[in-house]
């Protein structure tokens, strides 16, 4: 396989994974592993990736990164008005309301949203059925302990695939899971697309961006991207969402709601000529960079969601695209029933506490305009 040197990146063997990753390009110098490959075993490598270590991975101030969870309580309990309002509307106050969760790192949102019912409706919240997806057994036994030790927890139930969270009807929901989804790297050079992969760098001692071909597989996607691209722009694909798709739209057989919640672009504003450089991004102490090959396992690696993708997944599998908007407008929908429940009073200071995170989580500099959500819906 031909291959042309990208990007020179030397980087100190400093972590276990990185002495992983190394040996076993090492193995067959001349044929790098896929961005993808990489990426999977940065994140996801059972003993060294850095999602993989049982909820050791902090967020918010002390953390790596912030996300809405992490502002506080209130975006849980926002979320709690909308399942509310969608439950006892939409699905016709069914009994035992189902809601499911993936992606819930130390279970936070699960109980913020569990508060958040019991707060708004204690009756309602007593039948609810919420279930974690958590497939990796290690964070899932971690998971499952500190759950126990929490009185706040102990209606929470964690399974390990969606097989075991399957119900007829519920709701589906994932906060900032699908930008840590494995990406492959692609490039636009000299009129045609090439993909960025993991090889060596020409000293032989560390990793770099190498450029190789396309595979067979990324072919048939970047002919619908087209060639009206500068020369060096690069960019991202995420094919594991298709798969995903196809497995969580088993979740609800006669009626389902899935919010997915990250932040994104829908095709046309992912693939911009003018975003030259991509989304991939690495985060480690709150410091962002755009080299993957340095602290392996040690830092987070995330890239934006084509929102595109996971709309025209889920049409193949059944489900419908209800709507595509920003958190801000999301969130303003879901808390109208408590905002109107304050007006005129004074706040306390709980209230002023949940209004100040409100606006962290609603404003369009802050979170507001940064998160999208995908709406998706079956038999409502």
């Amino acid at each position: 396989m031909q291959m042309t040197p990208d990007n020179h990146t030397a980087v100190l063997k400093d972590t276990p994974l990185f002495d992983l990753v190394f040996q076993r390009i090492s193995k067959s110098p001349d044929i790098p592993i896929s961005f993808s490959e990489f990426m999977e075993l940065a994140l996801y490598h059972i003993d060294y990736g850095y999602y993989s270590q049982p909820l050791s991975r902090e967020i918010g101030r002390g953390g790596d990164f912030y996300t809405s969870v992490s502002v506080g309580t209130t975006f849980g309990f926002l979320l709690a008005q909308a399942i509310h309002r969608e439950w006892t509307g939409s699905f016709g106050g069914a009994p035992n309301p189902v809601i499911v969760e993936q992606g819930a790192h130390d279970g936070r949102l699960a109980r913020d949203v569990m508060a958040g019912l019991r707060e708004i409706d204690p009756v309602f919240a007593a039948g609810v059925v919420y279930r974690i997806i958590e497939p990796r057994p290690p964070v899932r036994r971690a998971l499952e302990e500190s759950l126990a030790s929490d009185p706040a927890g102990g209606s929470i139930e964690v399974v390990a695939d969606v097989a075991a969270a399957v119900a007829p009807c519920g709701i589906f929901l994932c906060n900032e899971l699908l930008d840590a989804f494995p990406v492959h790297c692609l490039l636009y050079r000299e009129g045609s697309w090439h993909e960025r992969s993991v090889g060596l760098n020409e000293a032989g001692d560390g990793l770099a961006w190498v450029t190789a071909p396309l595979p067979p597989e990324l072919e048939a996607f970047v002919e619908t991207l087209g060639h009206n691209f500068p020369d060096g722009y690069h960019t991202e694909v995420a094919p594991s969402v298709d798969q995903w798709i196809s497995e969580v739209a088993e979740l609800f057989g006669e009626k389902g709601l899935w919010w997915i919640i990250d932040y994104g672009y829908e095709r046309e504003d992912y693939y911009a000529p003018s975003r030259r450089t991509g989304s991939l991004r690495c985060y480690d102490a709150h410091r962002a960079s755009e080299d993957p090959f340095r602290s392996l396992g040690r830092q987070d690696i995330t890239a934006h969601v084509d929102f595109t993708r996971v709309e025209e997944a889920a049409a193949r599998a059944g489900v419908r695209r209800a709507r595509f908007t920003d958190q801000h407008h999301f969130l303003i929908e879901a808390a109208r029933p408590w905002l109107l429940s304050i007006e005129g009073e004074v706040p306390d200071g709980v209230i002023a506490k949940r209004l100040r995170q409100f606006q962290t989580l609603t404003h369009p500099s802050l979170m507001g305009q940064q998160f999208k959500v995908m709406e998706l819906r079956r038999g409502i």
